[in-house]
């Protein structure tokens, strides 16, 4: 998938990428993003060191030729976005190198249809010399995207659905919901259940127990 941007856009995006690409050893900061729409991950990048055991919240740049980690490594905040991270490359006593990737989820944009994409990050690490004096850290040259469908705006057709919930004894309750496309429809029937102390969801594994079409506007 291609996408379209502004001379503006490009220029602003570039600006964004200049100040995100250098991180020092042992510091916190934000990767930069391919697309303006997508959250920035925030990162701890890790002292320069081996870890003698695998720490399960820390992401390793795995060595490419001997699939051992190296002394590359970070960890990534909590978020509803980001998974699946992966990182390979090599190591040397003066620099090193590694890809970078991570998933990009988002299923509950009011505005667009869900997006899943794999956003690459080549990073080139520094750590000649003495700290004091030179820069011993990150530098990402190079950010790259491939998505896995065009992003696409949301069918904002008004409409009415119809939905099955549970009350407090179990008993089956029925209720309709009017909103502008069938996302915001199940968003507010959610929300519904949520703020009536006398709904709960159908079951654990399904929120409602129908949802059936009562009426879409035609446009």
């Amino acid at each position: 998938m291609t996408t379209t941007k502004t001379i503006r856009e490009l220029v602003s995006q570039r600006e964004r990428f200049d100040e995100l690409k250098r991180k020092r050893f042992n510091h916190f900061g934000l990767l930069p993003v391919p697309e303006s729409w997508m959250e920035e991950p925030e990162i701890k990048t890790m002292p320069l060191k081996h870890h003698k055991t695998k720490r399960p919240d820390v992401i390793y740049v795995i060595d490419s030729r001997s699939q051992k980690r190296t002394w590359y490594s970070f960890q990534i905040a909590d978020n509803k976005y980001w998974k699946d991270w992966h990182a390979i490359g090599m190591e040397d006593c003066e620099v090193g190198d590694a890809w970078i990737s991570a998933t990009y989820e988002d299923w509950n944009d009011p505005d667009y249809e869900g997006v899943k994409s794999r956003v690459t990050w080549y990073v080139s690490f520094a750590h000649d010399g003495s700290p004091q004096y030179e820069f011993w850290g990150w530098n990402i040259n190079e950010v790259s995207v491939s998505h896995a469908y065009e992003r696409t705006l949301r069918d904002k057709t008004p409409i009415t659905y119809q939905y099955q919930c549970i009350d407090i004894d179990g008993k089956p309750v029925e209720f309709e919901i009017t909103a502008d496309g069938y996302h915001a429809c199940e968003v507010n029937a959610k929300a519904k259940v949520d703020a009536d102390p006398d709904l709960y969801p159908y079951s654990s594994n399904f929120y409602f127990g129908r949802v059936m079409l009562v009426h879409k506007e035609v446009v």
